[in-house]
């Protein structure tokens, strides 16, 4: 059976801002050279649809970073651009230990270019492809800590809107960080508008494939989607098409009976924190949208979340 379509839809985040170090190439700019007397290039990491990407030594703040150089249509597009702009304030807004940190804006050479933390290490996708599902106990600390990073978003009242395995850093260390921002708006922002679909169809939660306002329910789904993936070694759906996903929601399985069959690959979370209303067999309270299709609240996965969140009012 052919991968599923993990295609983006909408304006594309900057990809291999936070990026593996092995993969450096040579783009225009050349190792060691120093860009507006601040980045001093490693190397190219990879060309995104965003622009290309570099790894570089940045003699200001004294720490490695990976800049993107933005297209020069942005300086065309002034709507594109202040979107753009909104979304770094977004992203900057959140600072934790598993959220890839979003630095600035600049300009080198006449482009436009975003600087990030990088991250030496690969994504969780790439991961996956490689050993399969995780071993259990690796697992659950990953997934504890992508569910802190995306807790902490939702505290500042950011969403992700596009959280996925490619989306998900793991360094040396196995620390997490979540990366892709790129997509993310405060809640009630512009970019939840009814009509817009932006994303990876595969992970999108019901109401985000129909265009209709998000809410950090969409983004749970989306984590259900990812734990799914993480403790299964396969994603929950075979398809990344946008038709036959919307025709699959109505009087679909829910996905925490899926979750729920596959428990004793995905352990619930032991110890501590805001483990609000995750007893089995406690119906959650309708929630308005076109979807109610989410992960029930006894699911491991929102077991996980509730653990970390202070948000989590089911």
């Amino acid at each position: 059976m052919p991968e599923p379509d993990d295609t983006a839809l909408g304006p594309a985040p900057p990809r291999g801002s936070c990026a593996d170090a092995g993969r450096f190439g040579h783009g225009p700019f050349a190792p060691d050279t120093v860009l507006a007397g601040r980045y001093r290039v490693v190397g190219l990491l990879g060309r995104g649809g965003m622009g290309e990407v570099y790894r570089a030594d940045d003699l200001t703040l004294g720490q490695s970073v990976a800049i993107t150089l933005l297209p020069d249509r942005l300086d065309r597009d002034p709507v594109a651009l202040a979107r753009l702009l909104e979304e770094v304030r977004t992203a900057r807004q959140v600072s934790h230990p598993n959220v890839c940190r979003v630095h600035d804006v600049g300009e080198v050479e006449g482009r436009r270019v975003l600087s990030m933390e990088y991250i030496d290490g690969e994504d969780l996708s790439v991961q996956l492809r490689r050993i399969g599902h995780l071993p259990q106990d690796k697992g659950l600390e990953i997934a504890r800590q992508i569910c802190a990073g995306l807790a902490a978003a939702h505290d500042r009242g950011v969403l992700h809107r596009d959280l996925k395995p490619a989306n998900i850093m793991i360094d040396g260390r196995g620390r997490v960080r979540i990366t892709d921002f790129g997509l993310a708006t405060a809640l009630g922002g512009d970019a939840t508008r009814a009509g817009e679909v932006a994303g990876t169809p595969v992970y999108m939660a019901p109401e985000q494939l129909e265009g209709q306002p998000l809410s950090i329910q969409s983004d749970l789904y989306a984590l259900g989607l990812v734990l799914f993936e993480l403790f299964t070694g396969r994603r929950f759906h075979d398809t990344g098409d946008v038709a036959e996903l919307r025709a699959r929601h109505p009087g679909s399985v829910g996905l925490s009976q899926s979750v729920g069959r596959s428990r004793r690959r995905l352990p619930s979370p032991a110890g501590g924190g805001h483990r609000r209303n995750t007893s089995p067999g406690r119906r959650p309270p309708a929630r308005p949208g076109p979807s109610t299709s989410h992960p029930h609240p006894s699911s491991p996965a929102l077991g996980l979340y509730c653990g970390v969140s202070t948000r989590c009012s089911w």
